[in-house]
């Protein structure tokens, strides 16, 4: 395994990915029953079995297989994934990459020649969507003042009291 630091790589054909770490499992090795934890992106040219939970940057080259699971902020897939993708980001599968396993991804872009098979869950992670609720709730509350809210022993009182408090 290499480490770069703080250096531009040219990742495939045409992207470039800003790395500030980057650990390299190269074409030629297989790593069975493993699993990567980390805070650094990583790039796969060889065969690993097991799960990735990274913040960084995933890159899977033509050569990668993955069987496992992915959760990574970012994900370039040139090779094979048999598994579930999760990405805090985006998630790019290029023309030739396959993708076998569910995606969960703030958004999603899959090339002419790509292979995707697996559902698709694309947008706003549920966290960010518990927030967006919970700020149209209080929102709510301030176009309706009146309203009532039930407080833990069933009593009812009503947002203008509340602000008497």
């Amino acid at each position: 395994m290499f480490m770069y630091k703080k250096k531009k790589r040219a990742i495939g054909v045409n992207d470039d990915i800003d790395i500030l770490t980057q650990t390299i499992l190269s074409e030629g090795i297989t790593i069975k029953d493993g699993n990567i934890y980390g805070s650094c992106g990583i790039t796969i040219s060889g065969v690993f079995f097991g799960d990735v939970d990274i913040d960084g940057a995933l890159i899977l080259t033509e050569s990668g297989n993955l069987k496992g699971r992915i959760k990574s902020d970012e994900a370039y897939i040139y090779g094979t994934v048999e598994g579930s993708l999760s990405t805090r980001g985006k998630s790019h599968i290029y023309a030739g990459g396959r993708v076998l396993g569910d995606i969960h991804s703030a958004s999603l872009t899959v090339e002419e020649d790509a292979d995707l098979k697996g559902q698709c869950n694309i947008g706003i992670m549920q966290d960010t969507k518990n927030i967006l609720n919970l700020a149209g709730t209080v929102y709510q509350r301030e176009r309706n003042p009146n309203q009532q809210e039930r407080l833990g022993d069933d009593t009812a009182i009503s947002t203008q009291q509340q602000r008497a408090f």
